[in-house]
């Protein structure tokens, strides 16, 4: 059976998406830093000219016997994410130090 391009794109675009951002509840973040960090990392793509679908598919996720909303992400979608999340969580804190130092090692 063959599949429409379309049908291969969206299914492409799915199985590429190796992270979910439910993955960060490891991190200690909550569902609803969670949305407000997946929101703030699709305004820096949208602000950079990238496109969404390729870093952020909406998908659901079954957990505990309900269903909720996740998002499948690439890798950029997921460090972009964690690195927009509440710098109150000491895990995204040190995420965000390291970056800075990271970058700034570069420019010197």
């Amino acid at each position: 059976m063959h599949r429409a391009p379309s049908e291969w794109m969206e299914s492409w675009q799915y199985y590429s998406k190796k992270y979910r951002a439910s993955d960060l509840l490891n991190e200690g973040l909550t569902p609803g830093e969670i949305s407000v960090a997946i929101q703030r990392a699709m305004d820096a793509c949208n602000a950079r000219g990238l496109e969404i679908d390729e870093h952020f598919v909406p998908v659901y996720t079954r957990f505990n016997g309900g269903i909720y909303k996740d998002f499948r992400l690439s890798k950029l979608g997921l460090l972009l994410t964690f690195l927009n999340a509440q710098p109150q969580n000491p895990n995204v804190a040190a995420f965000q130090i390291e970056v800075v130092r990271y970058y700034l090692s570069r420019r010197q």
